[in-house]
């Protein structure tokens, strides 16, 4: 069996004004800086080299999972994702993201999620939208979960492993040790997931220097990353 092609992508956050410069400076080189369109996941498919997140793509068709990016201080900048280091750009990366060997050494159960989402701590930190699902995005939540393997039929039950999961990323409970430090990762299997992004990205969870995620159907679909495949996101430079 052929070895997986190595997958990498570098992150950065930048100004409006910086990303025109670097859309010049990359376009003398003869390189297209491509604009995401509809959704911020799809910079991180493998065929797009480098792609650009307006900060109104966070507000189209995820807009109610990009309010986690609103409430942030990523708020009006310019996401950046390229497969390659940007020189002249090292202060405006985040981080780099990695395929990881990774299987999880437990999942997260109902007692355990219900806990998480009701730490009075994650609370404050949740956006008034977030809880606001119109029945159209239930419905295709739970389509896109179904088409994943999910076998669930309540949206509410979705929407608590959802949450629970963002709620790891900032307080973690499940996670591996590494060192002196935690790991956190995501706490079900991708079909029951959403907004891997924000972990990916490091809206969620950048004061931890390593995460591991697992893509979200939305990731899956629009990005083709393989269901349960986790990734690693190391942080690189400032949070």
């Amino acid at each position: 069996m052929k070895p997986k092609p190595v997958y990498e992508k570098w992150i950065y956050w930048m100004t409006r004004e910086r990303e025109a410069r670097l859309r010049e400076e990359l376009a003398a080189r003869g390189v297209r800086l491509k604009s995401a369109k509809g959704v911020v996941c799809t910079p991180l498919d493998e065929i797009n080299r480098v792609s650009s997140v307006a900060p109104e793509v966070w507000a189209d068709t995820c807009g109610r999972q990009g309010s986690w990016y609103r409430s942030s201080d990523r708020n009006g900048l310019f996401l950046i994702v390229s497969s390659f280091p940007l020189e002249g750009y090292e202060e405006a990366s985040t981080g780099r993201i990695t395929r990881a060997d990774f299987s999880p050494p437990a999942y997260a159960g109902r007692a355990e999620m219900e806990a998480m989402t009701a730490d009075p701590a994650f609370l404050k930190c949740v956006p008034p939208e977030w809880p606001r699902a119109e029945e159209i995005e239930r419905r295709i939540q739970m389509r896109w979960a179904r088409r994943l393997g999910a076998e669930v039929d309540d949206y509410e039950d979705l929407y608590l492993v959802h949450t629970a999961n963002h709620a790891n990323f900032l307080k973690p409970r499940f996670f591996i040790r590494e060192g002196d430090g935690v790991v956190p990762y995501s706490i079900q299997r991708s079909a029951l997931l959403c907004s891997c992004c924000l972990e990916l990205f490091q809206v969620l969870g950048a004061g931890y220097a390593r995460k591991l995620v697992a893509p979200c159907p939305g990731a899956s679909i629009f990005a083709r990353l393989e269901p349960d495949a986790y990734l690693l996101t190391e942080r690189v430079g400032k949070s």
